[in-house]
């Protein structure tokens, strides 16, 4: 008889089970309001322009080793007091992250209704 392995990262959170609007278009991380919800869907380094200044590919690596990963719910939780930077964002309701607005500029997500 086969057991089916538990995903040690699998934390009961899954897209089917959110409330996403696929009508809603994608917007940056940074674009959130603090409290509100939304669902990783992709990251693009391109959306930082000349801005990045890492070698290609390695904020990408960076962000989906910190938990930025496809299907992940996200929480703004907090932003800085002066220019809004950095921000804090909850990861699956487990991991708290702070950033710098420019590296969550390629983070793209859709909102939770």
């Amino acid at each position: 008889m086969q057991t089916k392995m538990a995903n040690p990262l699998d934390f009961g959170i899954h897209l089917d089970q959110c409330d996403v609007s696929t009508d809603t278009e994608l917007v940056s991380l940074c674009e959130l309001k603090i409290g509100e919800k939304a669902v990783v869907i992709e990251i693009d380094e391109k959306k930082l322009g000349l801005e990045n200044t890492l070698p290609a590919g390695e904020l990408e690596k960076r962000l989906l080793e910190m938990g930025f990963i496809e299907g992940t719910e996200v929480t703004l939780e907090h932003q800085g007091m002066i220019g809004k930077d950095p921000i804090a964002v909850l990861i699956r309701v487990c991991s708290l992250v702070a950033l710098r607005r420019k590296e969550a500029q390629a983070i793209l997500v859709r909102k939770i209704a």
